[in-house]
């Protein structure tokens, strides 16, 4: 199931590179833009707060790595989101969210992010010390529902995320 959606998800997100972009007027787009980029930020910077005011009831949040540090492919619901970003927050010291690309098409707001932060304290013994930073970023796909809050965020990520392969490449004289 999880292997379909993020099927779905990337096939919408073609749809949208290829030009087939449809839709809200530019203010309505600017406003989606800005409401998904500041619930990644809350979400993703421990402000529980974005949840309440930006998400459904019945919020859906996927990302590959779910399944192996939680044993399912998604969390459900605002409360387990909402504890999910009290946790996520407590394992990070000046989270930082940066923007790239964001496309819209109708209820869907695509963005091309990275995130970066230190470790809040020592994950254990054999691992690194706190206070390590770590980089990675991917896409992201938001979906609105018909009230304007947010009911899907499902992405990819990886490291170093889409724009830090970009700009490896151009540092290395690759694309042009």
């Amino acid at each position: 199931m999880a292997t379909t959606l993020h099927v779905r998800v990337f096939a919408a997100i073609a749809l949208l590179l290829a030009g087939a972009c449809r839709g809200p007027s530019a203010d309505l787009r600017a406003e989606r833009i800005a409401v998904a980029e500041r619930y990644i930020r809350g979400v993703y910077g421990s402000d529980t707060s974005v949840v309440d005011d930006l998400a459904s009831d019945e919020i859906v949040i996927s990302y590959p790595i779910f399944e192996s540090l939680f044993g399912t492919p998604a969390i459900r619901g605002r409360e387990a989101v909402k504890a999910f970003v009290t946790r996520f927050g407590q394992k990070w010291v000046e989270p930082e969210v940066d923007f790239h690309e964001a496309l819209v098409d109708g209820d869907r707001v695509v963005l091309l992010w990275s995130f970066r932060a230190r470790d809040a304290a020592p994950p254990g013994p054999e691992q690194a010390a706190a206070n390590q930073e770590h980089h990675w970023g991917g896409m992201t796909l938001i979906r609105f529902d018909e009230t304007g809050k947010i009911v899907l965020e499902v992405g990819e990520e990886s490291e170093p995320g889409p724009a830090g392969r970009l700009a490896g490449r151009a540092a290395a004289g690759v694309g042009r």
